[in-house]
């Protein structure tokens, strides 16, 4: 699908002539039909919606004529829109879910730290990401934290941002283009863990969406993302580490200093409701 949008977007504007901006009415009918064709293609799939999105915002850097660069504009600002209508929406509907975990663990959050001011300021970057995937975002954010504090730079370990042991960016600096690249990396390895798991659990899948959440399903995505306590996949699984997901709860974990995987998530949905 991605390389279906890209050539869609290149194919036109590759070879559209250089000459001052006045659209007449052909052209206004080739934009309306563009976003037509965003729409077909992106039907049910918000992964081609923000590719769209992200394809078009990039392309105007590389065309100056006025009318490329009027058709971009269109092009990304009518995906940008529908994909945000669409994720707002999707988030009202989650407002109740929310209210209802954090108030079953109220008595925790008033142990908790809270996170670093970096977690938000890129909230609205993993927020959408975190949508086009299908993906809860404050498990995106607790994730972050969790693994670097939600630092915005590349350590010497070349894991970062995620610690996906997996996966090497070496010591390059930062950009927000590689930060969003990271971003998908995490989403992807967290879907395939994910599915790795509900193809042996078919009758008890792990259900984490953007508007679906559960204590026992992050449970399991955290032994699944941090390591499993055990050498199978199959029913009930664990975090080896156990303080990966539970530390500073107010019943077990007081002394702890640092909130970990649970406490970390319940704070990104106080301060949702809170915007």
């Amino acid at each position: 699908m991605k390389k279906v949008l890209f050539w869609l977007v290149f194919s036109l504007f590759f070879f559209t002539a250089v000459f001052a901006y006045e659209l007449n009415d052909e052209e206004k009918q080739e934009v309306w039909l563009l976003k037509q064709q965003i729409t077909a293609l992106s039907e049910n799939d918000n992964q081609a919606l923000w590719s769209f999105y992200e394809q078009a915002r990039d392309l105007i850097w590389y065309f100056s004529d006025e009318k490329t660069s009027y058709y971009l504009t269109q092009l990304r600002d009518y995906a940008l829109n529908k994909f945000t209508t669409k994720k707002e929406a999707a988030k009202q509907e989650t407002e109740e879910l929310k209210q209802s975990l954090l108030s079953e663990y109220v008595s925790s959050l008033a142990n908790a730290e809270e996170l670093t001011e970096n977690c938000y300021w890129w909230y609205n970057t993993l927020d959408n990401l975190s949508y086009a995937y299908d993906f809860p975002t404050a498990l995106t954010i607790a994730v972050w934290y969790r693994e670097s504090s939600c630092w915005y730079y590349l350590p010497k370990n070349w894991d970062w941002p995620f610690q996906i042991v997996n996966k090497d960016y070496w010591n390059w600096e930062i950009t927000k283009e590689i930060f969003e690249q990271t971003i998908r990396d995490f989403l992807e390895f967290s879907w395939n863990k994910i599915n790795w798991y509900n193809s042996k659990n078919p009758d008890t899948p792990i259900v984490l969406w953007y508007r679906s959440f559960n204590y026992a399903d992050l449970y399991k995505f955290a032994g699944l993302y941090n390591g499993l306590s055990g050498s199978t996949v199959y029913w009930d699984i664990a975090p080896a580490n156990e303080k990966y997901f539970l530390e500073k709860m107010s019943w077990e974990y007081e002394n702890w200093k640092k909130n970990w995987l649970f406490l970390q998530f319940l704070k990104v949905l106080e301060w949702e409701l809170k915007q």
